[in-house]
């Protein structure tokens, strides 16, 4: 038995170290952000400059079931975050609320899943379903909202770099006075 339990922590070490990773992509990004320098639009705002480098990730998908409305925060689109926050504190108040309920009357789930206590249990489905599809709703909403302004930002900015680089293709001097004045 001892060799067992032996045997088994060493296969366990040596899967930890070949999986060494606390997040995977599904669809990998192929550059390096932290070494190559995207071309920016002069007028590009920092918080477009934000939205245009974040992705939603696997670990984003833990991190939405943690803090409610998290992909939205993430996408800067507020007000929907704090809605899906709502709407789970909503969810885990009926649970907390059948859960008083059931103990009050000394029953357990069960006990509720039965078809005697009909009010019980739809509070019960209903609190989970209202806490799993908002789950759902901030993930996959989330995403595509994300998506959605990275290509509006892209597209908005898309035109003037490529008439800013068909008029410097010219080579063409313009005329131009420059004042400088130092302290």
């Amino acid at each position: 038995m001892a060799k067992r339990n032996i045997i088994f922590t060493l296969l366990l070490f040596i899967i930890g170290n070949i999986a060494e990773a606390q997040d995977f992509d599904i669809y990998p990004r192929l550059k390096d952000d932290n070494i190559k320098m995207p071309k920016v639009y002069e007028n590009t705002l920092f918080d477009e400059y934000q939205i245009l480098s974040r992705d939603v990730r696997m670990m984003d998908m833990l991190y939405s079931a943690i803090v409610p409305g998290y992909v939205h925060f993430k996408a800067r689109d507020i007000a929907t975050g704090y809605g899906i926050l709502g709407a789970r504190l909503l969810g885990f108040s009926g649970l907390a609320l059948n859960y008083y309920n059931m103990d009050r009357k000394g029953l357990n789930v069960n006990d509720i899943l039965g078809s005697e206590h009909n009010t019980d249990k739809i509070l019960f489905y209903s609190s989970l379903t209202l806490i799993v599809s908002s789950y759902l709703f901030d993930w996959i909403h989330g995403k595509y909202r994300l998506e959605k302004k990275q290509e509006n930002i892209r597209y908005k900015y898309s035109i003037k770099l490529q008439m800013n680089s068909m008029s410097n293709n010219n080579n063409s001097l313009t005329p131009s006075l420059s004042l400088t004045y130092k302290f």
